[in-house]
């Protein structure tokens, strides 16, 4: 009859199973209650728990005196002590398969999609707009803004200047991203947990914008308008190159560079970078090197590249991609290094397995938060 149970409350139980269980459970009301109490969580973890206190060696050290009763008593007792350990066995056994199978989707039965594009604009008027495929916005042309949104980037154009340029605000969630096209031609892509601040409209001797989070940018040239890129102190100025940028609030700021020349400025330093260089901001001083570019702009190439990265930065990553919160029970495991190439659209059970994989880590995952433990 356990089989039974189990298959049942694993919706495996055949049409003539549940008839045979169901029989079973109107047999008494004894198998009634016990059938009902099954469903109860309390119960189980009680039964579990029980089933965890049983010691077989110092209960048959109770029975055992007891045997130099009559042989038709001791088989009475025998069967009886028998009886009571097979019934807590089972029990057991079903409360343990019925509290795995409510701890399953704990690790990878639930479905966490990977990220999409997907953001809020926000105008100058206070009107917000969700930018999102299949939404009614997709195609939404707002009367006298000089932009349109085709669910997966937001594209301005240039239009005669009467007046003072319009300020927006592109904000990209976790588990997004989402394609921007300004007005002069420069297309920047914004990765999840990102916002970025900008004229509809550039005017003036600049082309001035400010960027929390990360972003790659594909500056246009213009000889006579330099591009600067504002975050938290830092300022990036450029003509026209590739490079991507780095400022979360609890992240050390970073740029690096593809193509071009930048100049990073930091209170009163500057720097000048190469392409094949990038810049760091730790402790408000800023620290050059020769880098692999490859890692650092992978996000917007499908891939998430990883050279001996510490595992709280794989897992910042993942947290904003996948809009899950980590939690690591041991600080050891914040500066384990990781290394690896993992696809960035896949469901986020593949890539823990990838994860698992080639680290001594076990993650479980309970709703959205992900706990991070020692195997």
């Amino acid at each position: 009859m356990v089989r039974l149970i189990l298959a049942y409350f694993r919706k495996e139980a055949s049409a003539k199973e549940a008839k045979k269980l169901e029989e079973w459970v109107n047999e008494s009301e004894k198998n009634r209650a016990l059938f009902e109490r099954l469903q109860n969580s309390d119960y189980v973890q009680n039964e579990i728990r029980g089933y965890q206190r049983f010691n077989s060696v110092e209960d048959w050290k109770k029975l055992s005196p007891r045997l130099t009763e009559s042989r038709e008593s001791a088989y009475r007792l025998i069967w009886k002590y028998a009886a009571s350990v097979i019934i807590l066995f089972s029990l057991g056994v079903t409360a343990w398969y019925l509290m795995k199978e409510r701890e399953e989707p704990v690790q990878y039965v639930q479905e966490i999609e990977y990220g999409r594009s997907k953001a809020i604009l926000f105008l100058e008027s206070g009107k917000a707009i969700e930018l999102e495929s299949g939404r009614d916005t997709l195609y939404e042309k707002v009367e006298g803004e000089n932009f349109v949104n085709d669910g997966r980037k937001l594209v301005y154009t240039e239009v005669p200047a009467e007046k003072t340029s319009e300020w927006h605000t592109l904000q990209v969630p976790r588990g997004g991203e989402f394609v921007l096209n300004l007005a002069d031609g420069t297309v920047v892509t914004l990765n999840a947990d990102s916002k970025i601040r900008y004229p509809a409209q550039f005017s003036g001797k600049d082309r001035q914008v400010l960027l929390e989070g990360e972003a790659f940018f594909d500056v246009a040239e213009d000889s006579l308008r330099p591009f600067i890129v504002k975050t938290n102190g830092m300022d990036v100025r450029v003509l026209g190159t590739c490079f991507n940028m780095k400022a979360y609030p609890d992240e050390n700021q970073q740029t690096t560079l593809v193509r071009g020349a930048v100049e990073v400025s930091l209170n009163q330093q500057q720097v000048v970078l190469s392409p094949g260089e990038q810049v760091t901001c730790v402790e408000h001083e800023l620290k050059v090197e020769q880098v692999d570019i490859h890692p650092y702009i992978a996000w917007k190439n499908e891939r998430f590249v990883f050279e001996n990265e510490p595992l709280e930065d794989v897992l910042k990553k993942l947290e904003r991609w996948y809009n899950i919160d980590v939690f690591i029970q041991n600080a050891a495991l914040r500066e384990m290094r990781f290394t690896g190439n993992l696809p960035k659209y896949e469901k986020i059970d593949k890539v823990l397995e990838l994860l698992a994989l080639t680290t001594r880590v076990k993650f479980e995952l309970n709703k959205r938060v992900l706990i991070v433990q020692l195997e």
